[in-house]
């Protein structure tokens, strides 16, 4: 057994090693208080042709930030500390390339947004940004569910789950000075 011996000692010198070179462990953004445990994520007003959009959005950030347990979505605003509002302000889909006439097998997206974390008892706004996203998706092909327009509604949820993970990583790794 004393292999596992000097595979813990090997383990112990690499973390080492990953620490002096600046890495760190996962830790709470220091902008967010200690007492700031919840947050409300309501659908995003959306002022484009796309009317699940918004729903997507905040369907998709809910589920990030349940993965992330820094901050747990609660579905009721009085309960919360926190509060993410969004606007979804333009939306352009375009289709690229087709395998036949009713399968898309890539679409073109453009997107224009904002949004802002608020402290719900105060009504401060901590954050706010603007966030735009241009990206081809590749639509996996699939029954066809919408005849006038297939693929549309796939490339709404990989735009929202990208736009999800993004704006995660905007709050977690942002060095705010409060």
């Amino acid at each position: 057994m004393w292999f596992l011996s000097l595979r813990n000692l090997l383990i112990l010198w690499f973390s080492f090693i990953l620490l002096g070179c600046g890495y760190s462990f996962y830790q709470r953004p220091l902008y967010l208080k200690e007492d700031w445990k919840t947050i409300y994520i309501p659908p995003w007003k959306n002022y484009s042709s796309e009317t699940s959009l918004g729903e997507y959005l905040s369907y998709y950030l809910r589920h990030k930030f349940a993965q992330g347990q820094f901050l747990l979505p609660v579905y009721d605003e009085e309960k919360a500390d926190l509060i993410l509002k969004g606007e979804v302000k333009k939306v352009y889909l375009d289709p690229i390339s087709y395998e036949t006439f009713l399968v898309t097998k890539e679409r073109k997206i453009f997107f224009e947004g904002e949004y802002q974390l608020i402290e719900r008892k105060t009504g401060k706004v901590i954050l706010k940004r603007p966030i735009s996203r241009y990206e081809i998706y590749r639509v996996a092909q699939q029954q066809v569910v919408n005849f006038l327009d297939p693929g549309r509604e796939e490339a709404l949820k990989l735009l929202s789950q990208d736009l999800a993970e993004i704006i995660l990583q905007d709050i977690m790794f942002n060095e705010l000075k409060l």
